[in-house]
């Protein structure tokens, strides 16, 4: 059995893993070796962000390949370029959820409780009681995920233990013990009209980019907080801007942007209320890379064995 890897993290621990496994990995350092072995893989570890419209079509004419597994949750190149038909693809599952709960958590937190101009006036050795004006809770608010999945769940229970009241939006909006409420995203506009935060938690598909749109940052409340912690291209990024200069949205939490990464002097550096984060809800310390590395050799396992593999993803047809 051959594995091709083209991954930025984990390389030693992936390495390792095969060779316990006896199966022969082979590290594709850049596009053009990644597209020369391609033909000739029965298997593909990769890291979405190296997935190409070449290396698609290469995928495409091997008569061997049987599996791709994804280090991430994310797999929005595969849905942009396409992929192999008749592919077993696997993502990270809920390997980052905690982690990337835990950073959504925290971006709320720090909006309602006005942390970063907080921080600011400290950096100036000023004392400003006046930001209590500002200052909300979690406790009693209402707070729509949209999108509840393992990452939208592990948010709500983090956001109901601060006292939340959770909101769940998705395609279907059947209930879920895990929320308070829940409403299909046809709904989306009306549920916004209603809470006191957003959460966006779902995978960036031809379905949710742009969903959080001019109209949608209309329907919110101005006292209302928007926290972006799934794609960038979910938000519209001209509109977010346009909506925090007019004073029409209290804040924004950003760990993804659209572009990404942000360029200097991008309007949304300077808008006000804005916390940016690099794109680093997924990570903290080793626990994610051993959750998903877990995740990887239980699959390794079932492949090898004709069984069922964990965390399988749908690709929408191009």
């Amino acid at each position: 059995m051959r594995i091709l890897y083209r991954s930025v993290i984990l390389q030693p621990q992936l390495e390792a893993l095969a060779r316990d496994a006896g199966v022969t990995l082979i590290e594709a350092a850049d596009t053009d070796a990644a597209l020369r072995e391609a033909p000739n893989i029965d298997a593909l570890w990769l890291w979405p962000g190296c997935y190409d419209a070449p290396l698609a079509a290469a995928l495409g004419s091997s008569k061997a390949l049987r599996w791709i597994q994804l280090l991430t949750m994310g797999y929005d190149p595969l849905e942009k370029y396409g992929a192999p038909h008749g592919v077993t693809i696997t993502n990270a599952g809920d390997a980052y959820a905690p982690t990337v709960a835990e950073h959504a958590l925290a971006l709320s937190l720090a909006l309602l409780r006005q942390i970063r101009p907080s921080i600011e006036r400290a950096a100036k050795q000023v004392w400003e009681p006046g930001l209590a004006a500002g200052v909300a809770t979690l406790n009693d608010a209402q707070v729509a995920v949209i999108g509840f999945g393992s990452i939208g769940r592990e948010i709500a229970v983090r956001l109901r233990g601060c006292g939340a009241r959770v909101v769940a939006v998705t395609r279907s909006g059947r209930p879920h013990p895990l929320a308070d409420e829940s409403a299909p995203v046809s709904a989306l506009h009306e549920i916004l009209a209603r809470v006191d935060a957003v959460v966006l938690a779902v995978p960036l598909t031809a379905q949710t980019r742009g969903l959080i749109d001019a109209a949608a940052l209309a329907a919110l409340r101005p006292s209302a907080v928007l926290v972006n912690i799934a794609r960038g291209g979910i938000v519209d990024t001209a509109a977010l801007v346009a909506a925090l200069k007019e004073g029409r949205l209290a804040g924004a939490a950003l760990d993804v942007t659209d572009p990404e990464p942000l360029p200097a002097g991008h309007p949304l550096w300077d808008a006000p209320n804005v916390i940016i984060t690099p794109h680093i809800a997924g990570y903290g310390g080793t626990v994610p890379g051993r959750r998903v590395l877990g995740l990887i050799g239980r699959n390794l396992d079932a492949f090898l064995h004709h069984r069922p593999l964990e965390a399988q993803i749908t690709i929408t047809p191009r």
